[in-house]
């Protein structure tokens, strides 16, 4: 009977061990910040994604709003209300499409580089910053950086991942920076 109690609990030692290893998230965040001064939550936020394969940035405005709404926190995506054209670096044509869709904040994430595993074949690394604008004081109100894992599909060898393999991460990152700009008290 003392080996069977035994043997369960180093049974289910193990999978708690194999749970938490399998959710430990592929994201590292390596700062992440909130002024302090802004004192209030967003009620409905503009989603940018910047990167430049058109797929993987309607799948990340896509899930950014899936995630927010999680929060109880509205959202809308860029693709859906900007004009294609339509330069992130125009500050005044993001203020101007914020409040035509009564966005009381802005939430822009772009690459900032890359970098390959120790290997050089498996993964590699994307890093991030995503920063959040409130509309009414026209300030940075949060920003995080982050570096997240894109993996290679299982029988590819060698080369860069290809969209699919950044669109199969989109999900699990945008999960990570969601919950830290959360836990910072941003919503």
């Amino acid at each position: 009977m003392r080996v069977l109690k035994v043997s369960m609990q180093l049974a289910a030692f193990i999978m708690l061990f194999i749970f938490l290893a399998c959710t430990t998230p592929s994201t590292k965040f390596s700062a992440i910040w909130k002024d302090e001064t802004y004192q209030g939550h967003p009620k409905k936020i503009l989603v940018i994604n910047m990167f430049q394969d058109t797929s993987i940035r309607r799948i990340f405005e896509d899930e950014i709003v899936k995630a927010l709404k999680d929060h109880k926190v509205d959202a809308v995506v860029k693709y859906a209300v900007a004009p294609p054209d339509m330069l992130v670096s125009d500050k005044d044509a993001i203020a101007a499409q914020a409040k035509e869709v009564g966005a009381d904040t802005v939430l822009i994430t772009r690459p900032v580089g890359t970098r390959r595993d120790a290997t050089g074949a498996l993964s590699v690394y994307i890093n991030t910053q995503t920063d959040v604008y409130d509309m009414k004081s026209n300030k940075l109100i949060s920003y995080a950086t982050a570096e997240t894992q894109i993996q290679h599909g299982i029988g590819r060898q060698g080369g860069a991942p290809d969209s699919q393999d950044y669109l199969k991460s989109v999900p699990s990152y945008v999960k990570d920076l969601v919950n830290k700009l959360s836990q910072a008290g941003l919503f």
